[in-house]
C-alpha cells in the first residue's frame, strides 16, 4: 500500500461526513504529493486538511480547495511554508469558510507576482528563487481587513481574493494595500459600490501605464475620502480622462488633483474632470508648463489652480505661451498680492471682467461684439444705408443653407461676419481684416451681385444666354421649364452645376474686388495685404487634379497674385484664354451680367480639361509671368492643345478666400422673391410653388442641409423651406410695434397678424456683478426679449369700469403735473424775481435820459415735457399668491348652523358661491390694475413709456416680455398684452434691469425713469452659491441700479413685500424705494409716486 493510500484509508471515513467529494480531493492531492513528501510530512499535510474541514460548518469547502491546490504550490513553497499557508486558511475560516476557500483557490495564481521584484533572485538555471511564502500572510491580511462579520463584507473579502491575481500583476503588494484602504472606506458607505470598484480594479490598473498606477490610486483615495459616491465614476472614466495628458505629466497632474481634493472636498472630482478634459484640448507640449503653473497656484487656492487648467484651451487660442504667463500674472497678483481669493478664482474661471480685459490687451484676436458698432458705421459710410452687422452664428442657426461660422457672408440685407478674427499676430491687422470682410460683403450688395437678370446685356459683353438656352433645349428636345430665379435659370444652362457655380463665384468676386479698389481707396492697402496672404497660404497647385488647378489659378489671378500661379506649359494657351476673359470684369463699369457671360465663356474652356491628377510631373508646371498672361485667345490653334488621359477625380471647386466668404446668389435671389411674395407683390416670373422650391433645393450646389437622416430628405427639405419663408418674412418686419409701412401696429383691433407668428426671441448678453470677486462676470446672463402674448380686450375695459373714479381722478392730477424743465423769460414788467443785469441796465439808461420801460423781471415758462419711463414688472411665480383677505361683510353669527348638518351644507354652499363670484385677488392682478391706471394717466400727458415684464430660470434664460416698447404706439395690442401678464418662474433682477436700462439709454429723452415693481427679493437658480444664499443677488441688483444712474436713468423700486426693508436698504442704498404695506393701495401709490418722480 502506498503512502497516499495509507493516508486515504486513515482519513476517508471521517471526511465523508463533511462532503461526498472530499475523500476524492484528498486522494488526488496525496497521490500528487507522495513523491515530494515523506510519509510523515504527507500525514501532517493530510491532518492539516482534515483540521481545516472540522473547523466550522462549511469549512470543508476550503479543505477541498486545500487538497486540490496544494500540489501546485511546490516548489514555490517549502513544506513548512505550506503548513503556514494552511494556518492562514484556518485563520480566515474563523471569519468565513467562503473567504478561506477563495484564499486557497487564488493562491497558485498569485505566486509569481507575490515574489515581487524586490525579493526575487535568479538561480543558476535562470529560475526565480525568491520566497513567495513570505508574502502570503500580508496578502491574506488585506482580505481579512474587509471582513466585518456580515455577509456583504464576507462576499467583498472573497471577491478580493478572486481579483488578487490581476491586481498583483499590476500593483505591488504595498499598493494593493492602498487599494484595500479605498475599498474598505467605500464599504462603510456602500458594499455594492466597493465591490464594483474592486472588480474593475484589476483590468483598470493593468491598462494604465506603470508610472501612472500609484498616482491614480492616490487620487482615488482622495476622492473616496472627499466624495465617496464619485469613486465609481472615477474608476470608470479616470483612465480615459488622463489618456490624452502628456505621459510625463500624468503623475504630476494626478498628484495635483489629489492635493486639491484634500482641500476642497466634494468639488475635487468635478474640478479634476474639467481640468483633464481641458488639457486634452491643448497641445501636449504645453502640459508641463500648465501643470507646473497650476501647482504654484494651488498653494494659494486649489480651486483657482484647477480653474486655470479648465480655462487654458480658451486662453491658448488667443495667447502665445509667453503671453499666457503674463495673463496668469494678473490672477497671481489678485491671489497672492491682494489676497482676493474669490477674485482670483473668478479670474481663472474667465468669469471676471478683469480677466477678459487682460486677454483682450494681450491677444491679437478681435471679437466681433467689440467692433460691430464701428463696422456698422463703416458699412453705412460705404453704402449710405443702414446695414446690420451680425455674427455668422446667427445665420447658421437660421438653417437656411449657410453652415460655416468662420467665414463672412451676406444674405442680401445684412452683413454676417465671423465671431472673431485671429488671422494675424497684431490686433491692427485683424481689425483691418474685419474691415475688408465688411467691405467685400457691402460691395456685393452695393455693386449688384444679387441683381442678375437672365436676358439683360452686360456693360462690356453682349447677352448670349437666351441663345445658349435655345441651343440646349433644341439639342435635348425639351421644352423650357418654370424656374424660381434668374440665377437658377442661368445655372440650368450648364451640365456641371458645381463647375459653373465655382467659376461664377471667382469671376464675380474679382469684379467686386476691382470695384472696391477703385471706389474705396482707403481700404486698398489692407485688401492687397489680404490678397497676398490668401494666395501665399493656399494649396500646392501642382498636386491638384487638372481642372481644379485651372480654377485655382483663375482664383489667384483674381487675387492679383500671378507669381503664385502654376500651370503645365503644354496647356498654357488655355490658361491665357481664361485670364483674358477675367480681365473683362476688371474694367470700370463691369456689372453682374458681365460676370455671368465671362463665367459662361470660361466654362466652355474648362469643360475640355479633364480632372486628372498626376498627368504632369512637377517640373512640367511653369510659373505664369506677365509675358505669359499676354497670350491671345487664339493661341494654340482652333483645336487646342492635346489633353492628358487618365482616370478623372471628382471635381470640387476651390475654397473661397477667407476675406471673400460664402457667396450664395441663388439662395439670396430666392429669399428676395419670397419676400416679395410675402409682401403681397407679384414676384417677377409669377408666384412660387412648392414643387418649384423643392426642385431648386434638390439641384442647387449652394444649399447644404446638415444632418439629413437616410430616408428623411423630404422632412429636412420641408424644414429648410419653412426656415427660408420665416427669414424672408422677418426681413420685411419693421421695428417692434410698427408694420412695414410705418403704420401703428398697436391700433389693430383684430388680434391677428404678428401675434399669430412664431415668437421671435432676440437674445442679449449682460455682465453680472460678483461682489466677492469685486468684478463682473462677463457676458454671464442671457436675456431673451420677446413680445408678450396677447389676451382679450375685455380685461382692460372691465378694469376701467371697475376703477372709473380712480382713473378720472388720476388723469386730472396728471394733467396738472408741473413740467420738469423751464425756460427763463427775461425783460418782463412783472415776474418771479428781478433780473440784476436788466435792473442795472435800466438805471444806467434812466440816468442817461433814455427812459426805457422798466422790464427788469424774469419768470420761468414751462416747455414741452420730455420724459421717458420704463415700467418693469416682476412676473415671478410668487406673484401668483393671493393677497390678504379683507374683512368679510357677513357677521360671525352667520356661520352658526347649530350643529345641524342640513344648515351646515346650506351655509357651505353659500360661502363657496361668494368666492366663485368674486375670487380672491393675486399680487399679479394688482400689478395689472396698476398698469391700466398709469397707462391712462400717461396717455393724458403724452409722456413716453414702455412696459416690460421679466422672469425666467437660470442665467441662460432670463425672459424679458415686451408689453409695450418705448417707441411703440399705445393701442389694442398693448391692452391685450396687459391681460396676458401672468406669473412664470424666478426673479433674476440684475439682467432684467440692465436690459431695460439699455433700452432707456438708447432712447432720446431729457428725463429717463425706471420703475421696478416687485413682490420680494431677487432670487433665481444659480443666483448665488446655492438656493439659500441671498447676498449675491442683492449685490448684483444693487450694482445694476448703480449702472442705471451712471447713464442718467433714475431708478425707483416699489415692493409689496412687508419684509422689504430688511434687504432694500442694502440693495438700493442711495436709490429710491418704497414698501407698500397695504398691497391693495398699489394702483394709487404707483400713480402718485410717478407724479413725484417725473417732476423732480
Amino acid at each position: 500500500m502506498s503512502a497516499a493510500d495509507d493516508v486515504l484509508t486513515r482519513y476517508a471515513d471521517e471526511l465523508r461526513g463533511f462532503g461526498p467529494s472530499l475523500p476524492d480531493d484528498l486522494a488526488g492531492g496525496a497521490r500528487a504529493l507522495e513523491r515530494r513528501l515523506s510519509e510523515e510530512d504527507l500525514d501532517r499535510w493530510a491532518a492539516a486538511g482534515v483540521a481545516l474541514a472540522r473547523h466550522s460548518l462549511r469549512s470543508w469547502e476550503a479543505a477541498g480547495e486545500y487538497f486540490r491546490v496544494s500540489p501546485r504550490l511546490f516548489p514555490a513553497f517549502s513544506f513548512e511554508e505550506l503548513l503556514d499557508w494552511q494556518e492562514v486558511a484556518l485563520d480566515l475560516a474563523e471569519s468565513s469558510s467562503m473567504i478561506a476557500a477563495a484564499f486557497v483557490r487564488a493562491t497558485p495564481e498569485v505566486l509569481q507576482p507575490l515574489q515581487g521584484a524586490d525579493t526575487r533572485d535568479l538561480g543558476i538555471m535562470g529560475e526565480w528563487i525568491g520566497r513567495p511564502g513570505e508574502q502570503v500572510r500580508p496578502w491574506a491580511a488585506l482580505g481579512k481587513r474587509l471582513a466585518h462579520g456580515n455577509w456583504k463584507s464576507v462576499a467583498l473579502a472573497a471577491s478580493f481574493f478572486e481579483q488578487s491575481p490581476a491586481l498583483l500583476h499590476a500593483l505591488p503588494l504595498e499598493a494593493v494595500g492602498e487599494l484595500i484602504d479605498v475599498v474598505d472606506r467605500l464599504s462603510d458607505r456602500s458594499y455594492q459600490l466597493a465591490a464594483s470598484c474592486l472588480e474593475r480594479s484589476g483590468e483598470l490598473f493593468a491598462d494604465l501605464a506603470p508610472p501612472d498606477r500609484r498616482p491614480f490610486l492616490e487620487f482615488a483615495d482622495a476622492v473616496a475620502q472627499a466624495s465617496w459616491a464619485d469613486t465609481r465614476l472615477y474608476f470608470e472614466r479616470g483612465p480615459a480622462l488622463i489618456a490624452n495628458i502628456d505621459r510625463d505629466e500624468r503623475a504630476a497632474f494626478l498628484q495635483l488633483a489629489a492635493d486639491v481634493t484634500e482641500k476642497v472636498g466634494r468639488q475635487g472630482y468635478p474640478l479634476f474632470i474639467e481640468a483633464a478634459e481641458s488639457l486634452a484640448q491643448v497641445e501636449p507640449t504645453y502640459h508641463e508648463t500648465l501643470v507646473d503653473l497650476a501647482r504654484r497656484l494651488a498653494v494659494g487656492s486649489p480651486a483657482a489652480a484647477m480653474s486655470f487648467l479648465r480655462s487654458s484651451p480658451t486662453v491658448l487660442t488667443r495667447l502665445t505661451a509667453d503671453q499666457l504667463e503674463r495673463w496668469l500674472q494678473g490672477g497671481w497678483d489678485l491671489l497672492f498680492e491682494a489676497g482676493n481669493i474669490e477674485g482670483a478664482e473668478a479670474y481663472f474661471r474667465l468669469e471676471s471682467q478683469r480677466a477678459e480685459e487682460m486677454l483682450e490687451t494681450l491677444s491679437a484676436r478681435i471679437e466681433l461684439r467689440n467692433v460691430s458698432n464701428t463696422l456698422r458705421l463703416y458699412a453705412k459710410a460705404l453704402t449710405g444705408e443702414q446695414i446690420a452687422i451680425r455674427s455668422t452664428e446667427d445665420l447658421v442657426d437660421a438653417g437656411i443653407g449657410w453652415v460655416q461660422e468662420s467665414v463672412a457672408t451676406t444674405e442680401g440685407s445684412a452683413i454676417y461676419l465671423p465671431p472673431y478674427v485671429s488671422t494675424f499676430n497684431e490686433q491692427r491687422q485683424n481689425f483691418l481684416s474685419y474691415k475688408v470682410y465688411a467691405t467685400h460683403q457691402s460691395g456685393r450688395m452695393e455693386f449688384g451681385s444679387f441683381l442678375f437678370d437672365f436676358d439683360a446685356e452686360g456693360a462690356h459683353t453682349a447677352s448670349t444666354l437666351i441663345e445658349r438656352e435655345e441651343t440646349k433645349l433644341s439639342s435635348n428636345g425639351h421644352e423650357a421649364v418654370a424656374v424660381t430665379t434668374p440665377m437658377e435659370r442661368y445655372f440650368d444652362l450648364f451640365e456641371d452645376r458645381e463647375l459653373i457655380s465655382g467659376l461664377f463665384t471667382i469671376v464675380e468676386d474679382a469684379r467686386i474686388d476691382a470695384h472696391i479698389s477703385r471706389e474705396y481707396g482707403g481700404i486698398r492697402p489692407a485688401l492687397r495685404e489680404l490678397q497676398a496672404h490668401e494666395a501665399a497660404n493656399r494649396t500646392n497647385i501642382s498636386r491638384m487634379a487638372l481642372r481644379e488647378a485651372y480654377l485655382e489659378n483663375l482664383l489667384r489671378a483674381s487675387l492679383k497674385q500671378p507669381q503664385t500661379m502654376r500651370w503645365p506649359r503644354d496647356l498654357m494657351p488655355l490658361m491665357a484664354q481664361g485670364i483674358d476673359q477675367l480681365k473683362i470684369v476688371d474694367e470700370r463699369g463691369a456689372d453682374v451680367q458681365d460676370s455671368a457671360e465671362v463665367a459662361a465663356t470660361i466654362y466652355a474652356i474648362v469643360e475640355s480639361i479633364p480632372n486628372v491628377a498626376g498627368a504632369y510631373a512637377e517640373i512640367d508646371w511653369d510659373e505664369i509671368d506677365e509675358d505669359m498672361i499676354q497670350f491671345t485667345t487664339e493661341a494654340g490653334g482652333a483645336d487646342g492643345p492635346e489633353m492628358p488621359s487618365g482616370e478623372e477625380a471628382d471635381f470640387s471647386a476651390p475654397d473661397q478666400p477667407e476675406f471673400r466668404g460664402d457667396f450664395k446668389p441663388e439662395i439670396v435671389q430666392l429669399m428676395m422673391k419670397l419676400k416679395q411674395q410675402s409682401e403681397g407683390e407679384e414676384p417677377m416670373g409669377g408666384q412660387l410653388t412648392q414643387e418649384q422650391l423643392e426642385a431648386l433645393l434638390e439641384k442647387s450646389v449652394e444649399i447644404v442641409i446638415s444632418d439629413i437622416a437616410e430616408g428623411d430628405i423630404a422632412s429636412s427639405m420641408g424644414m429648410f423651406l419653412t426656415n427660408l419663408e420665416r427669414e424672408a418674412l422677418d426681413a420685411k418686419q419693421g421695428p417692434p410695434g410698427q408694420t412695414p409701412d410705418g403704420a401703428d401696429a398697436g391700433d389693430s383691433s383684430s388680434g391677428t397678424g404678428a401675434s399669430e407668428l412664431p415668437i421671435e426671441v432676440n437674445w442679449s448678453y449682460y455682465d453680472e456683478w460678483d461682489f466677492r470677486a469685486g468684478d463682473y462676470r462677463p457676458r454671464w446672463c442671457r436675456v431673451g426679449e420677446r413680445p408678450s402674448e396677447e389676451g382679450e380686450l375685455d380685461y382692460y375695459e372691465e378694469t376701467l369700469k371697475t376703477h372709473h373714479g380712480l382713473v378720472t381722478e388720476t388723469r386730472r392730477q396728471f394733467e396738472l403735473l408741473r413740467p420738469e424743465h423751464f425756460r427763463r423769460i427775461k425783460r418782463l414788467e412783472d415776474g418771479e424775481d428781478v433780473d440784476l443785469d436788466q435792473a442795472i441796465e435800466f438805471i444806467v439808461d434812466k440816468r442817461a435820459g433814455v427812459g426805457p420801460l422798466g422790464r427788469v423781471y424774469w419768470r420761468r415758462n414751462k416747455v414741452e415735457r420730455d420724459v421717458a419711463v420704463a415700467f418693469l414688472l416682476d412676473m415671478s411665480a410668487s406673484t401668483d399668491e393671493e393677497i390678504e383677505k379683507t374683512q368679510s361683510n357677513y357677521q360671525p353669527s352667520d356661520d352658526d348652523f347649530d350643529d345641524d348638518p342640513r344648515k351646515y351644507f346650506q351655509w357651505l354652499t353659500q360661502r363657496r358661491a361668494r368666492f366663485t363670484a368674486a375670487p380672491p385677488k393675486r399680487i399679479i392682478d394688482l400689478e395689472k390694475e396698476s398698469l391700466v391706471l398709469i397707462v391712462e394717466a400717461l396717455e393724458a400727458i403724452g409722456d413716453t413709456y414702455g412696459i416690460y415684464g421679466f422672469s425666467g430660470y437660470g442665467r441662460d434664460n432670463v425672459e424679458f416680455h415686451v408689453i409695450k416698447d418705448l417707441n411703440e404706439m399705445f393701442g389694442d395690442r398693448t391692452r391685450r398684452r396687459i391681460d396676458k401678464i401672468t406669473p412664470i418662474r424666478s426673479t433674476r433682477m440684475g439682467p432684467a434691469i440692465r436690459h431695460t436700462v439699455a433700452k432707456l439709454d438708447a432712447y432720446d429723452a431729457k428725463v429717463k425713469l425706471l420703475i421696478l415693481v416687485s413682490d420680494g427679493r431677487p432670487q433665481d437658480h444659480g443666483y448665488g452659491r446655492d438656493r439659500t444664499e441671498k447676498e449675491y443677488a442683492v449685490h448684483d441688483t444693487h450694482q445694476a441700479l448703480v449702472e442705471a444712474k451712471q447713464v442718467g436713468v433714475t431708478p425707483f423700486l416699489i415692493t409689496v413685500d412687508k419684509e422689504g426693508h430688511d434687504y432694500l436698504k442694502e440693495m438700493c442704498d442711495d436709490v429710491g424705494y418704497e414698501v407698500v404695506d397695504n398691497i391693495e393701495s398699489l394702483p394709487r401709490r404707483l400713480t402718485s409716486l410717478y407724479r413725484v418722480l417725473a417732476t423732480e
